[in-house]
């Protein structure tokens, strides 16, 4: 190798010749490994819920259903991360401190209902985000990788998407107060949550068109994917509330919506009186 540079009659202009050996960089991880080395570090995000089920409302048997919907989010948003785009390791670890903060949500939830749906949504909002951030914080503090740092704009992110699954969650749930169905349910959690993120997104979309730098179309689809990326952890925990007799009452507590009844399948029918007058207890004429 020798460098060069014109210095304008100041000296010379290459340098000395330095030999160097170059070696190619280590193929990339397949996608496959990557996604089981992030599915082992899951165990310590996982521990971070441990110590809520020492309170005494989930002190039962049934509240561990929580981790079929955790794990299976988990590794659910850990391949799809994989397959859509490069790895990135961040953005994985923040899906999952994201799921950990619903998770933590729902363990919680007796203690953040209220009367007022207000009320219940600003003391839900930090528990939320306080729960995601914390899971994300080793993620945060640890070494850099590359050489742009996102790890401050995820930390951001995980804020924002809190504040709007919080959003769609409650106003979800106070369309569907008079008429509750799960399906109805389902789709206004979806129309809320783009609703949501588009709200936030559009002074930054107005600020860039008029700069002449973005177009209103250019943004759709980043705001389908994120839109799809929070309703994704939120779709399994809704489903478990949905069939679940244990977290239904407890997300229907924290909804103010009335409790369902039982199903038509094991209703019990009311007793019919006999209206017949009772058999003489002697018969006169002939018995048979």
């Amino acid at each position: 190798m020798v460098s060069y540079a014109n210095l304008g009659g100041l000296g010379a202009r290459e340098g000395r010749p330095v030999v160097h050996t170059w070696e190619p960089p280590p193929p990339e991880p397949p996608q496959m490994s990557a996604t089981a080395s992030t599915s082992l570090n899951l165990l310590p995000w996982l521990l971070m819920l441990l110590p809520l089920f020492l309170f005494r409302a989930n002190r039962s048997p049934k509240a561990w259903w929580i981790w079929v919907p955790v794990v299976i989010s988990a590794l659910a948003g850990i391949a799809i991360i994989c397959l859509t785009t490069d790895y990135d390791r961040d953005l994985s670890q923040a899906v999952c401190s994201f799921i950990v903060g619903l998770a933590a949500l729902w363990l919680l939830m007796p203690f953040l209902g209220s009367r007022y749906r207000i009320v219940a949504f600003f003391k839900a909002l930090p528990v939320l985000a306080g729960f995601s951030l914390l899971a994300f914080l080793p993620t945060l503090l640890g070494d850099r990788n590359g050489w742009l740092d996102f790890r401050p704009y995820l930390a951001v992110l995980l804020a924002v998407g809190s504040l709007v699954a919080m959003l769609a969650l409650t106003l979800s749930g106070w369309c569907v107060r008079r008429r509750f169905g799960r399906l109805r349910f389902l789709c206004w959690l979806a129309v809320w949550t783009m609703l949501a993120w588009t709200v936030i997104a559009t002074p930054f979309i107005i600020i860039g068109s008029l700069h002449g730098h973005l177009a209103w179309g250019e943004v759709c689809l980043p705001i389908l994917g994120i839109s799809g990326v929070t309703l994704a952890p939120l779709l399994p925990l809704a489903l478990l509330s949905f069939f679940q007799p244990f977290y239904r009452a407890r997300l229907f507590t924290f909804l103010n919506l009335p409790q369902p009844g039982p199903s038509a399948g094991s209703a019990v029918l009311p007793r019919i009186p006999d209206l017949a007058p009772p058999l003489a207890a002697s018969h006169t004429g002939t018995d048979y």
